[in-house]
């Protein structure tokens, strides 16, 4: 029996052990949820969230306790209360209505989880509301610019009391965490920024001068439990001017320079970008002094400049100079800016080298260059500007400094448009030294028009042309050829290709026939239209055959030609007056015969008493003129008298009576002459060649020729071409002498 009884106290014993055992590993494995945080709604509801323990749940309850006192500490007054407030979810979060309640006071929160082993629920936390509180949005009632604060705006702010649980003691002990959003006039985005707030009024100094903002302001309850509250209505307001904060870029460029080497030079300056000016400028100031301290007394149009220039102009002595500029606000002036301007008798400084410029669009391109070796540089100065012939262009430049080499030029640039770029390199005091230039498109098209092509001169069987240059402004890229092409019927059309900077061509060895000729422009994007159009007539064959005719004529006439000092006409006294009288031939009357040479001194006097006319070498047509407009086809029987006052060269004016010398055997096809009719003989009259004398040798007389008037003027505008072209070419004329008369029908 005794023994008996260690045994059952071993086997109770053993049991309490396994029973401690089961309910300790009970309690560890279930881990209750963990509260991650709530928000409350004053006078609504609270919402919070938080983690799964480690026993699977069926779902959870939030239990709210509203407490009447601090920290969680239930009053033993019968007259105290605790309120609970409930929700379900099988979810991670749950909204627990408050009804009316005031976030001034502790709650108490715990999540409970409901399983299959049994109900497992976390440890209250118990804390005032509003530390979790969304607060209101406040009412944004004014922004306004401070004097002498261009940098700062005041933000004036108001919220309904009843609403926001922070009194205005707290806010100026710094309960609240607030935050300012601003965005500039046209700027997309907006910045935020911590703002310090510790009243209804803020200085808030985040800005730029003369700046239109856009802001908006949240708050929260001390700290980052507190979730941020939604933002206010947003109110506008400007910053205050101030002084600008740089100097507006300066440079200069050289008009004209005079013999005693003044020089008339215009400033130029950009206008400094707003973020720089800080308001707006009112005037510029231009300060100009020469090396020696010599004062300038005249500034030219750089006195008293308003907010609108951007240029001036004004003489500068031969001495090196400098020019300063500062621009000014109501707020204050800006630093100055400074170029140099060499003297006119110094020499110019060397330029940078290797310049390139790449096209990156229609609209853009890469300039870039190297510093010259060996030297010392203080800037850069990038000059572009379209070329241009009928409008002027303006010159876009930009200043940079020593480290820069490259440039993308965005600014007055489109396609099919050529530029001059130019680079110069600034040194100091010295000034800007020479430049290097270039010329670029952006993007080259097709010509849009083709050359004007003129016709030089025409002898023999070649024709010397010229053309103008397309105007730049159609080439619309570089000429990399000219294409002349010149046509006639019945033949396959010709061109030829010259090289782009030839404007001079001679076209040899043409065929006779008209021909059309005209030219056009090529670049690397293609042929462009055609220019004018020049027409040329090619008379090659009639010419060598008039040539062949004259060899003849002369072989037959000139193998002696008599002294006209031993003829009857030595003695023959001629009247003096040089009056023009008209030679009546009687049509009805036989024909007489007429001396055969005649001296040329002698012509006008024989001209009164005999109806012939003697014809010397080409030089003397010029002198054969009438000094009154030629017969009528009417006034038959009648020639005017000649005249010696005629240009040589003028063949083209000869009137119509020279159209009766006449050479045999012409072609009877030749295209009838371009002779005004006022030019014409008498359709009732015929000429012939007759009694021409020859030497006592025994050279036989030519026979008589008869031709009707058409012949005639065919012959002699052959005639008259032949002896054009000779006289172009710098060939002799022969000394041939023609008899020609006039002969009635019978």
């Amino acid at each position: 029996m005794e023994r008996s009884l260690p045994v059952v106290w071993i086997c109770l014993l053993g049991a309490g052990l396994a029973l401690v055992f089961s309910v300790s590993t009970s309690n560890t494995a279930h881990r209750p949820p963990r509260l991650i945080g709530c928000v409350f709604i004053i006078r609504s509801n609270v919402t919070c969230h938080w983690e799964p323990g480690d026993t699977p749940a069926t779902y959870y309850t939030l239990k709210v306790q509203r407490m009447h006192s601090l920290s969680g500490v239930q009053s033993s007054s019968p007259n105290s209360s605790v309120k609970t407030f409930t929700c379900t979810t099988s979810g991670l979060s749950c909204t627990a209505g408050i009804g009316r309640s005031t976030v001034r006071i502790d709650f108490c929160i715990s999540i409970i989880l409901h399983g299959v082993s049994g109900n497992v629920s976390s440890a209250p936390r118990c804390q005032l509301g509003r530390k979790e509180v969304i607060l209101p949005p406040v009412v944004l009632n004014s922004v306004q610019q401070v004097s002498d604060f261009p940098e700062c705006l005041n933000v004036s702010w108001s919220r309904v009391l009843h609403l926001f649980p922070v009194a205005e003691t707290e806010i100026k002990n710094g309960h609240l965490n607030s935050q300012i959003e601003f965005a500039a006039k046209g700027q997309v985005n907006a910045q935020v920024r911590n703002v310090s707030v510790s009243g209804l009024c803020i200085l808030v100094c985040l800005f730029r001068p003369d700046t239109l903002y856009t802001i908006r302001l949240q708050h929260r309850y001390q700290g980052p439990a507190s979730p941020w509250s939604q933002w206010s209505n947003a109110i506008q307001g400007r910053t205050a001017e101030d002084a600008p904060s740089a100097a507006p870029v300066l440079w200069r460029e050289v008009l004209h320079t005079s013999r005693n080497g003044w020089r008339l030079v215009s400033l130029l300056w950009k206008p400094l970008p707003h973020s720089q000016a800080n308001g707006r400028v009112v005037l510029y100031n231009v300060n100009c002094q020469a090396e020696n301290d010599q004062i300038l007394s005249d500034y030219g149009s750089c006195r008293k400049l308003q907010h609108a220039n951007t240029s001036c102009s004004l003489p500068l002595p031969p001495r090196r100079c400098s020019c300063s500029l500062t621009a000014s606000t109501i707020a204050g002036m800006s630093p100055e800016d400074q170029v140099w301007i060499q003297g006119s008798s110094e020499t110019e400084t060397p330029p940078p080298a290797k310049l390139t410029a790449t096209p990156l669009g229609d609209s853009s391109m890469e300039v870039r260059w190297t510093s010259p070796p060996d030297l010392s540089v203080s800037g850069f100065v990038v000059e572009w500007f379209a070329v241009r012939e009928k409008t002027s262009s303006i010159l876009h430049w930009e200043k940079l400094n020593s480290s820069c080499t490259r440039l993308v030029i965005a600014e007055g640039v489109k396609p099919l448009e050529r530029y001059t770029v130019s680079v110069k390199a600034l040194y100091g005091e010295q000034g800007a030294g020479k430049n290097i230039t270039l010329h670029v498109y952006t993007r080259e098209g097709t010509p849009s028009a083709g050359p004007n092509v003129q016709v030089e001169h025409i002898y023999g069987s070649s024709v010397e042309l010229s053309w103008s240059p397309v105007p730049v402004e159609l080439l619309n890229g570089f000429i990399r050829n000219y294409t002349l092409f010149y046509i006639t019927k019945h033949r396959p059309a010709n061109s030829i290709t010259v090289p782009g900077h030839v404007h001079h061509y001679t076209l040899e060895n043409m065929s006779p026939g008209i021909y059309d000729i005209f030219i056009c422009a090529t670049t690397i994007a293609g042929t462009g239209p055609v220019g004018n159009l020049a027409n040329v007539h090619i008379v090659v064959l009639m010419l060598i055959f008039l040539l062949a005719q004259m060899k003849m004529v002369k072989q037959k006439l000139f193998q002696g030609v008599p002294d006209p000092a031993n003829s009857t006409l030595s003695h023959w006294n001629p009247e003096t007056s040089m009056e023009s009288k008209k030679l009546v031939v009687e049509q009805d009357k036989p024909e007489v015969s007429y001396p055969e040479v005649f001296l040329l001194d002698k012509l006008q006097e024989v001209e009164k008493t005999h109806s012939f006319l003697c014809i010397s070498n080409p030089q003397i047509f010029a002198y054969l003129h009438p000094s009154s407009p030629p017969a009528k086809a009417s006034d038959k029987g009648y020639i005017r008298n000649m005249s010696k006052t005629q240009s040589v060269t003028d063949l083209s004016t000869s009137p119509c009576i020279y159209s009766n010398v006449l050479c045999s055997q012409f072609n009877q096809n030749m295209p009838p002459p371009l002779l005004p009719c006022s030019y014409q003989v008498s359709q009732n009259s015929m000429a012939c060649i007759n009694d021409i004398k020859q030497p006592v040798d025994g050279v036989s007389e030519l026979p008589v020729f008869q031709f009707t008037p058409t012949d005639e003027q065919k012959t002699f505008r052959l005639f008259l071409e032949h002896l054009r072209s000779q006289k172009s070419a710098g060939l002799p004329s022969p000394p041939s002498y023609f008899v020609v008369r006039l002969k009635s029908p019978d």
